[in-house]
């Protein structure tokens, strides 16, 4: 904002909707041309200034979106490549810019006819000068109050469309959905209405041109900043949204970079597998095959696991002895069985004959 403000400053003076009142000189009751001189100063005349101005703040207030924005999402404060991140913000703050300037400029035209109305009544009325002074005093800081009134949902158009990327109507109707009941004005107006009285004042006392144009930049740069981070701030703030640069995401590991703990990978493939099979039951053919037994303490190391010794026994003299004339005796009988049948079927050949 350092450029947009030191640019401005020279250019034109802020909040000159309030401020315009100290051009009076103590005097309110002008001619119908000066007055509009006083409100609308060179920039009728010259507008290339009022053109320079918006596009540098715009430049400026899209940078310090952008850069938020993503602060807000990734945690992370850095101004890196700032052609890209003023990208991303850049036309849709251009639009909702546009519309700001030309709502202003027809608000300095109503402002202009109020002025010369109340100028009219306080001299068909031949109230003093101080009278009709304040009167437009008065004017000028109701109009002021309502300006910011109108223009607060409007300030929302930008993050809500880069944002959500929403279409510029339906950025507008959102806004007005998105601020119903709450009363944000209140936190810009009271920070803008505290830095219009210091202009005015400043116009007061008719300090020099170079203090008036100090002055004019730190206005300028403040007012700029302010609104864009509250802007920001109460959109993320009403929105919901999760920001990570609170201290709740502090140091919080990127869930794609999540170590698991030791052996956390050997216990998922077991469930892996035992939920594979019926009813979630392990395999009995692989329970049966298992050799390894479980170790008396669950923490001990694989090494001193022991394994079952499988023995073999060799059969003794007798038990040999034994099977073998068991084999024979199987032997003999179905040999006899077998000549039976067949004796059984020649004496039913013969009978049969």
């Amino acid at each position: 904002m350092l450029i947009p403000s030191a640019a401005a400053c020279f250019l034109s003076t802020p909040y000159w909707e309030v401020a315009f009142v100290a051009a009076f000189d103590y005097a309110p009751y002008q001619t119908v041309s000066q007055t509009f001189r006083i409100l609308f100063g060179d920039s009728w005349q010259y507008l290339w200034p009022v053109v320079v101005i918006s596009i540098l703040q715009t430049f400026g207030a899209s940078l310090i979106m952008s850069v938020i924005d993503r602060h807000f999402r990734t945690g992370r404060l850095s101004l890196r490549d700032p052609f890209r991140q003023i990208n991303n913000s850049i036309f849709p703050l251009a639009v909702g810019v546009a519309v700001m300037s030309l709502l202003s400029v027809l608000w300095r035209f109503l402002l202009f006819g109020l002025v010369t109305l109340v100028q009219v009544v306080s001299d068909a009325m031949s109230l003093p000068t101080g009278a009709a002074l304040a009167a437009i005093s008065i004017l000028a800081v109701g109009l002021f109050i309502l300006h910011v009134l109108i223009l607060t949902p409007m300030l929302f158009w930008a993050p809500i469309m880069f944002i959500y990327g929403y279409r510029f109507r339906d950025a507008a109707a959102s806004s007005f959905k998105l601020i119903a009941g709450k009363k944000l004005f209140i936190g810009l107006l009271l920070p803008v209405l505290l830095c219009a009285g210091i202009q005015l004042l400043v116009g007061f006392l008719q300090v020099h041109f170079a203090i008036a144009c100090a002055v004019n930049f730190l206005i300028f740069m403040i007012t700029n900043a302010y609104v864009t981070v509250y802007v920001m701030l109460t959109f993320y703030g009403i929105s919901e949204l999760d920001r990570r640069d609170l201290k709740p995401y502090h140091n919080a590991p990127i869930p794609s970079a999540v170590r698991k703990p030791d052996g956390a990978d050997q216990q998922s493939k077991k469930q892996k597998s035992a939920s594979a099979l019926p009813d979630g039951k392990p395999d009995e053919h692989k329970q049966k095959s298992q050799t390894v037994k479980t170790a008396k303490k669950d923490n001990a190391p694989p090494s001193r696991v022991k394994r079952a010794k499988i023995t073999y026994k060799a059969p003794t003299k007798s038990e040999t002895s034994a099977r073998r004339n068991a084999r024979l005796k199987d032997a003999d009988h179905g040999s006899s069985v077998a000549e039976n049948s067949d004796a059984g079927r020649e004496a039913e050949t013969d009978n049969g004959v």
